[in-house]
């Protein structure tokens, strides 16, 4: 451990200076001068524990969280009581099982036929009968347990001197250090990946000072006891209580952890409770591994295997080994948008409190916000990993919120929005590998219950790759598969990668397809847009819509989403048949034939003839809430490419849509009462209110090419959408994630084709840089600005594509010192060739 005593002053100093490394000038850090709160007397009867909305102000969401994709540590930073709150990724309630219901094959046409009919009450009734899943719930993702750390303190003397604690996104480690009775103690916790455990380092300036009482333990179906070969370790070991619905046997997840105190001359022992006292030691690091039954029959021997790996490998290397596979991954990307910032001016929960009481710009914040979602990303999301739930991995209860399981109607999809660009594809491989599971389960689902090719995923699932409707009506929404095809498709774009379109993302996308090919249904005659192919039955997910006779509904048929999400991936079906076409080798020539005729009588997005804006439905409904959280009928605008400067007439009424529920009605409470749908929170006045719905606006501004629109909802985030640690006030961490992709999106965008460089740049980041960042069609762009203007900038071609460059300001192109050969498309976009691996200099001028 010397190596540790000499390296982490150096890196203590690294972290509260700011850093000489051109590269990056403000180190990423999240740090406070108080603990997250904590109970005197902890106990899981708390309500945090036992409400599942309960959202605490106080605690969990000041604690910092690490992880290594699959484990998963939240650390409150006590000072003679630490709390870490512990996760794996694969624990969670419930069992694999045939949830599709065997009628709704037969029941469908029904529901269908009344649909057209507009007898949208009795389609709904019937659908609630015939159309949803068995059961109607899914169940929750839930914690490991908790690790407490007690200090021994038999003078009674609690205060404390010099408290810090921070979060490294640089180093992916969080850091405890204060003085207590004129001694100092530091406390540090990173999560390896290579390792595949989470390490706990004590320290003291003084010897013999580590004096602490350990405890391992679980709100419930778990027990811990010593290890019967090593009395220096501690076993949880549990199952969850979960029995066959129709056996009555246990089918409940079994788990196990292992947890090793290492000491060099300290004493540890273990009483008959599980609980460990360890005294007169110099330093103390504890070692914690975990497994369940998920994918292997025996978490008890993974876990001790895993742990025992872990230990035997020299700490220096153990260390090195985190933080060389972190930063493969984290320093691809640096950004700095406040050369005058000082990362120590303000602890992080009264540097945000700022914002809401002040009218100031603080640049180092949306810096470190970009940052903190690639970090959060990297903790949550490795390759053979689980995807990020919607808390990432990061939950304390047992009947978390949402279930924090996996939302398909758009919490998922943000929570990888910025894979691609902000330069983490690795880690978007995750959600690849929930989609090839979903199609094998969808599968069946689209058989049994559609009595349709292909595969279908409805707006959540779970570990189990549960497919079927889910949570009542508002779960017949068999559009989720569609949405995640997107995700395929935006892989290849950035990577060029045909090995993966041709063997693993056209399959999929082909089958979604498949799927809604013999879904879609023509319109009867004597209704608007009679024999347009539509979905029945639709939704346009939480919102609703007024007849004319006053009656209000939200099952219908059509809906623009819908429509949208079809032809995007039929769309991108056929783009990727030509990529993988060779003269005189046509690829998938009848599927693409019918697509394309299958295409032509899709029903069109249209423009509200009362409203000028998209219309959301199949007819020009009123709407019962013109606020409403939701704007699903811009999905052509973001995240598809539908509606852009190319479509002049959609993308001035997807402006006009934007503005029209942005704006929403001043006089909701007396002209809205009659809303049959309850509201939980209503746009008014151009505002956002925080969470995933102002990174979604911010994203639809961003294509609409208005950087300060855009930037103010991002600012609406920063004041109401998070917590002290950036956890979302919800829990969720999709609009944490999605941060990540509304920065990279004023800097960059590539959707039309076109490597669009500082697009959207707000006037409040008048001078910056970013290094790293993707573009579709295989090119990675560093670019410097000032004066709002792009001064300089890198093009790396990794694939020897074309690159068609649009800038705000003339430009000069160089490769290796020499003008480069340019021509000029409509709307000042440059082009010119390239060759893989070149390095294209960019000067403004």
């Amino acid at each position: 451990m010397d190596f540790l005593k000499r390296l982490y002053p150096i890196l203590c100093l690294a972290l509260l200076l700011p850093s000489i490394c051109p590269a990056q000038k403000k180190p990423m850090r999240l740090w406070f001068d108080r603990p997250a709160y904590q109970p005197a007397v902890f106990s899981y009867g708390a309500p945090e524990f036992q409400r599942t909305f309960h959202f605490e102000k106080r605690g969990w969401v000041e604690a910092l969280p690490v992880g290594n994709g699959r484990m998963g540590a939240m650390v409150f930073g006590g000072v003679l009581r630490e709390r870490i709150q512990l996760n794996e990724e694969t624990i969670w309630d419930g069992y694999r099982r045939n949830s599709d219901n065997p009628g709704a094959v037969t029941a469908l046409p029904e529901v269908q036929r009344l649909m057209f009919a507009g007898k949208i009450d009795e389609a709904e009734q019937l659908a609630t009968k015939t159309l949803l899943g068995q059961p109607l719930r899914i169940e929750p993702y839930q914690p490991l347990g908790d690790l407490f750390i007690e200090q021994l303190n038999p003078s009674g003397d609690t205060t404390y001197q010099s408290y810090r604690r921070w979060l490294s996104l640089d180093s992916a480690v969080a850091v405890t250090h204060f003085t207590h009775q004129g001694k100092t103690y530091r406390r540090e916790v990173f999560a390896s990946h290579p390792a595949q455990v989470v390490v706990v380092w004590l320290t003291c300036t003084q010897p013999r000072s580590v004096n602490v009482r350990i405890r391992l333990q679980r709100e419930q179906d778990a027990t811990t006891s010593v290890s019967a070969t090593d009395p220096h370790r501690l076993l949880l070991r549990g199952r969850i209580a979960r029995l066959d619905e129709t056996t009555g046997q246990p089918v409940g997840m079994r788990f196990a952890s292992d947890l090793k105190a290492v000491t060099p001359n300290g004493q540890i022992s273990v009483d008959t409770t599980g609980l460990m006292t360890v005294t007169n030691a110099d330093e103390l690091t504890l070692y914690l591994a975990a497994a369940t039954d998920y994918r292997q029959p025996n978490p008890e021997k993974r876990s001790a295997e895993t742990l025992q790996k872990a230990v035997d490998q020299p700490i220096k290397v153990l260390w090195q080994n985190h933080l060389t596979d972190y930063r493969s991954l984290y320093d691809r990307v640096k950004l700095s948008l406040s050369p005058d910032a000082d990362p120590l001016e303000l602890p992080q929960d009264a540097r945000l409190n700022r914002l809401k009481t002040k009218l100031i710009d603080d640049p180092y914040l949306s810096a470190l916000l970009f940052q903190y979602g690639r970090y959060l990303l990297i903790a949550s999301s490795r390759r053979g990993d689980l995807p990020a739930n919607l808390q990432g991995i990061w939950n304390q209860t047992m009947r978390p919120p949402w279930s924090s399981d996996y939302h398909t109607n758009i919490n998922l999809q943000m929570n990888y929005m910025a894979a691609e660009a902000a330069n983490l594809a690795e880690c978007h491989e995750p959600l690849f590998d929930l989609i090839d599971s979903l199609a094998v389960h969808g599968r069946h689902t689209a058989r049994s219950m559609y009595g349709a090719r292909g595969w279908v995923v409805h707006h959540l699932t779970d570990v189990f790759w549960r497919t079927s409707p889910v949570d009542g009506v508002v779960g017949v929404w068999p559009m989720g598969s569609g949405w995640l095809a997107h995700h395929l498709y935006e892989h290849y774009q950035f990577s060029g990668d045909k090995e993966f379109l041709r063997k693993r993302a056209f399959p999929l996308m082909k089958g979604a397809a498949e799927f809604y090919l013999d879904f879609l249904k023509p319109i009867p005659a004597g209704l608007p847009m009679a024999g347009k192919l539509v979905t029945n039955p639709s939704h346009s997910p939480e919102n609703a819509f007024e007849k004319a006779d006053g009656t209000q509904y939200q099952f219908t048929h059509g809906a623009t989403m819908d429509m949208q999400i079809c032809r995007e991936l039929f769309t991108n079906c056929l783009r990727a048949i030509d990529e993988l076409s060779e003269p005189g080798k046509p690829f998938e020539a009848p599927f693409k034939r019918q697509l394309q005729t299958v295409m032509a009588q899709l029903a069109p997005v249209q423009i509200s003839r009362r409203t000028g804006g998209v219309q959301e439905w199949i007819e020009d409904y009123k709407e019962p809430e013109l606020g409403h959280r939701h704007i699903s009928h811009l999905y052509g605008l973001f995240p598809a490419d539908q509606i852009t400067v190319h479509t002049p007439a959609l993308y001035a009424a997807a402006r006009k849509t934007l503005e029209r529920r942005l704006t929403g009605n001043p006089n909701a409470k007396v002209e809205e009462a009659g809303n049959r749908y309850k509201s939980y929170g209503s746009y008014l006045n151009g505002e956002s209110f925080g969470g995933w719905q102002s990174v979604w606006i911010s994203m639809m501004w961003l294509r609409l090419g208005e950087a300060q629109e855009a930037y103010k909802h991002h600012q609406y985030h920063l004041k109401y959408g998070f917590s002290p640690n950036f956890f979302g006030a919800a829990y969720q961490l999709d609009g944490t994630f999605g941060s990540t992709a509304v920065l990279t999106e004023m800097l960059l965008q590539s959707h039309t084709g076109v490597v669009n460089v500082l697009p959207a740049l707000p006037q409040n980041w008048s001078a910056g840089f970013v290094t790293g960042l993707r573009a579709r069609g295989g090119f990675e762009v560093d670019i410097q600005w000032k004066d709002n203007k792009l001064k300089t900038g890198k093009i790396r071609s990794t694939n020897g594509a074309i690159c068609r460059l649009l800038t705000k300001n003339p430009v000069t192109v160089l490769k290796d010192g020499k003008p480069v050969k340019l021509s000029k498309e409509k709307g000042n976009v440059l082009v010119f060739a390239t060759q893989k691996g070149g390095v294209y200099t960019v000067l403004g001028r």
